[in-house]
């Protein structure tokens, strides 16, 4: 696959459909990665200069990224089932606005392909502030879903209520393989604690998708009020952890039905302890060590 200049022509018009190359037992010859800029300055109701302002500041989606969703490769018969899960897929994603597959190029009986792009704003800032029970609260939040145009979702917020502070950093979407095995972390530091946790997962990201398979671990440790008529009665500190392993299988998309078995375990445990200092509750709860096994079985029909 192969990046190119965003500012491109209209598809030719003299081109059959996928349907009908797909009929016809036509191959793949290149697939083109066009990715494009929020606005199309191009067009004459787009040229403005608040418009230029948010494309130069944007960063706008690397071709790499794009082409982790594509599902069709040079070399494969034109499957229109394919190019239209990739179209979805793309645009489930956050940071894209508008996506289009078309044909670019025949001959011989070999079809290039184009994926073009769109991108929207990613960058999405949030405050609050409030008061009730006369104590204050608030937030300030900066969330960017499409990192310097590489994909990633980055966090960083900071909250404030009546019974702590906390300072948060996640970031997800980190591809480790080109095979689509996806990290996920996340990090908080609070008045009366900490909290972190990590997910390791290749997803079934497409229909015809044979496994899956992912490992998560969460730890949170912090200061829980224990509340009586509306006032602060005791505190004690809660230890959480957990953590889970699956993995599934499935034959894949079967007279347009997809069977995805999946078989894991969760661990959790949590333990109670007084915290010295305060005032602590007249018993604690009791602590617990679960191992859950489970069994999921999901069944998709590929009808839109």
């Amino acid at each position: 696959m192969a990046a190119q200049p965003a500012d491109l022509v209209g598809a030719p018009t003299n081109l059959p459909s996928f349907a009908e190359l797909e009929a016809a037992g036509a191959r793949i010859g290149h697939v083109r990665i066009h990715p494009r800029n929020i606005f199309d300055t191009a067009d004459p109701a787009e040229d403005r200069a608040l418009f230029r302002l948010a494309n130069t500041l944007h960063i706008v989606s690397r071709p790499q990224v794009i082409e982790r969703s594509v599902l069709f490769a040079t070399g494969q018969p034109v499957s229109v089932q394919r190019i239209e899960e990739t179209e979805r897929l793309l645009r489930a994603k956050r940071f894209l606005y508008d996506v289009q597959v078309r044909p670019a190029a025949l001959r011989d009986g070999v079809v290039d392909i184009e994926v073009l792009t769109r991108d929207t704003w990613s960058l999405q800032p949030g405050l609050s502030l409030g008061r009730a029970g006369g104590a204050n609260d608030g937030s300030i939040r900066l969330r960017e879903y499409n990192l310097l145009g590489t994909g990633l979702a980055l966090d960083l917020s900071r909250y404030s209520t009546v019974d702590r502070a906390e300072t948060v950093f996640g970031l997800s979407g980190v591809s480790l393989l080109a095979d689509g095995v996806d990290l996920d972390i996340s990090s908080a530091r609070a008045s009366d604690g900490q909290r972190r946790s990590v997910a390791l997962a290749r997803p079934f990201r497409a229909l015809d998708a044979r496994w899956a398979a992912g490992v998560s671990a969460h730890d949170d440790d912090r200061i829980d009020a224990v509340y009586r008529d509306g006032k602060l009665d005791a505190s004690l500190r809660r230890r959480e952890r957990r953590a889970e392993v699956h993995a599934g299988g499935s034959a894949g998309l079967v007279d347009g039905w997809v069977r995805r078995h999946t078989v894991g375990v969760e661990f959790v445990e949590d333990a109670y302890v007084v915290e010295p200092g305060l005032a602590a509750p007249p018993t604690l709860p009791s602590d617990q060590r679960l191992v859950m096994p489970f069994v999921r079985l999901d069944l998709l029909q590929d009808r839109y």
